[in-house]
Parts: structure tokens; C-alpha cells; sequence
């Protein structure tokens, strides 16, 4: 147990080179003096494990957390169910039982990430480029959902848009087609007005005349 604890306060001094020297309780032995730790480590690597770091906000806008849609992307492109999470974890779980006040949890993170690249290869880039291929992923289900969402509106939009243009065009026409039969109509109506009164006009006259004629014959044959 003496020995656990020694590497792993040596991989806490080397962690944290170019910080101040902790209390004298977490002083590495001198055999970790010549521990090499691979170069990124002295780059502060950003949390990758929500519950031992704190992320700035995300603003999810009003998407909720329960959103159907929200959860199968989530599902999609869960970085805690990738490989490399996992390698995290394998690491970093046991320190866990570490109290903080002994192993900050930052301590404890970078300690993990320490014996992960010793152990299990893993990389500064290969975390990040975890979430590169997260992020690759959920673009691809943007793609497909874009592809979706042309056929649907060529399917449910488009189609009623060009019927909707169609019968507006009938209407259109039919309007026109109203118009002019109105005018005709009238013009019509117009014409029959004229001519009956034409007419009527012609029939007072001519029975006119022939009153006048009898009347003329009339007083011709009494002589």
C-alpha cells in the first residue's frame, strides 16, 4: 500500500512541477525524482469527466432535457459511452476512494490521465479527437435529418403548395371568366332593354297609324 501511494504522489509532483510544493505530508520520495511523465502533461488538459470537473454552462436554448429528440442524439454522442471514457474511468475510478482533501480531484484526473497514456496509450489528441468524432456523428445525423425534412416538405409541402398555385390560377381564371360574363350580361340585358323598347315604341305607332286609317275609311264610307 506504501508503494501505491508513493507512485501516486509521484505522479501528483509531476503533475504539478510548476506549482507550489504541497505540504510536506505529499512530498514524493526521492525514488520518483527521475519518473518521466510524457510531455502534454504540462498542459492543462481540459476536464473530460463531468462529475470530477466543472463544464462552463451549455445553453440548450428550449430544447428539455426529456426531449425525445434531445435524448437520441444524447445517445448518439455520449462521449461516457465511448472507448475512450471508458479507459478514463478504469483509471480513475479507484482514486475515487481517495479523499479530496488528501487528492484534489484534479489531482485525481490527472493522475488517471497519467496512468492511461502509460498504460493504455491514450493521448492528450486522442481524447480530443474522441470529441471531434462526437461531434462528426451528430453532424451526421443533422445531414440525414436535413435529407428527411427535404422529403417530407417535397412530400407534404411542396405538393400542396403547387395545388394550392393550381387552384389559385383556376380562380384566377374563373374570376376573369365571371368578369366577362358579367359584362356580356349586361351589354345583353342592355340590347334587350333597347329592343323591347324598340319594339313597343313601333307597335303604339303603327297602331296609331291604323286607328287613324280606320278613322279615315271610316269617314270615307259614310260619304
Amino acid at each position: 500500500m506504501t508503494e501505491k501511494h508513493g507512485f501516486l504522489d509521484a505522479l501528483k509532483h509531476v503533475a504539478f512541477e510548476d506549482e507550489p510544493a504541497p505540504p510536506e505530508k505529499h512530498t514524493p520520495p526521492p525514488a520518483a525524482s527521475n519518473f518521466a511523465a510524457p510531455s502534454f502533461v504540462s498542459t492543462p488538459i481540459p476536464a473530460a469527466i463531468p462529475s470530477f470537473a466543472a463544464a462552463p454552462p451549455i445553453d440548450a436554448g428550449v430544447v428539455p432535457d426529456s426531449d425525445a429528440v434531445y435524448q437520441s442524439l444524447l445517445a448518439k454522442t455520449d462521449f461516457e459511452s465511448t472507448t475512450t471514457a471508458g479507459t478514463i474511468h478504469k483509471f480513475l475510478d479507484p482514486l475515487k476512494a481517495i479523499p479530496d482533501s488528501v487528492m484534489p480531484t484534479n489531482v485525481k484526473f490527472k493522475t488517471a490521465i497519467l496512468q492511461a497514456s502509460a498504460q493504455a496509450a491514450l493521448t492528450e489528441d486522442g481524447i480530443l479527437g474522441t470529441f471531434d468524432s462526437l461531434k462528426g456523428k451528430l453532424q451526421q445525423e443533422k445531414d440525414a435529418f436535413s435529407g428527411k425534412a427535404q422529403q417530407f416538405a417535397a412530400r407534404e409541402i411542396s405538393g400542396r403548395q403547387d395545388q394550392i398555385q393550381k387552384i389559385t390560377e383556376q380562380i384566377s381564371q374563373l374570376q376573369q371568366e365571371l368578369a366577362q360574363l358579367s359584362n356580356e350580361l349586361v351589354e345583353a340585358q342592355g340590347k334587350s332593354t333597347h329592343a323591347q323598347s324598340q319594339f313597343e315604341a313601333a307597335v303604339q305607332r303603327r297602331a296609331s297609324e291604323l286607328e287613324q286609317q280606320k278613322a279615315l275609311y271610316a269617314s270615307l264610307l259614310k260619304g
